[in-house]
C-alpha cells in the first residue's frame, strides 16, 4: 500500500508534457466540391454525423495551433 501511495505521490510532480498538435490537411475547392457533389448524389445519414464529426475534430486542431 505504501508504494502505491508513493508512486500516486510522484506522479504529481511530474513536469507538463508537450502534446503535439495533429497537422491539419488542407483541401482544394475542387476536393470539397466533389465531396458536396458525392453527399447529395448519395445522402446517407451516418455520412453527414461522420463529416461533422470530422469537422469538430478539424476545429480541435485549429485551436490547438493555436495555442
Amino acid at each position: 500500500m505504501k508504494w502505491i501511495v508513493l508512486a500516486l505521490t510522484l506522479t504529481g510532480c511530474t513536469s507538463v508534457r508537450y502534446v503535439p498538435c495533429p497537422t491539419l490537411v488542407t483541401y482544394s475547392k475542387a476536393d470539397q466540391a466533389a465531396l458536396a457533389t458525392e453527399i447529395k448524389a448519395h445522402p446517407q445519414p451516418q455520412t453527414v454525423r461522420w463529416i461533422g464529426d470530422y469537422i469538430g475534430l478539424r476545429d480541435q486542431v485549429r485551436a490547438c495551433l493555436a495555442k
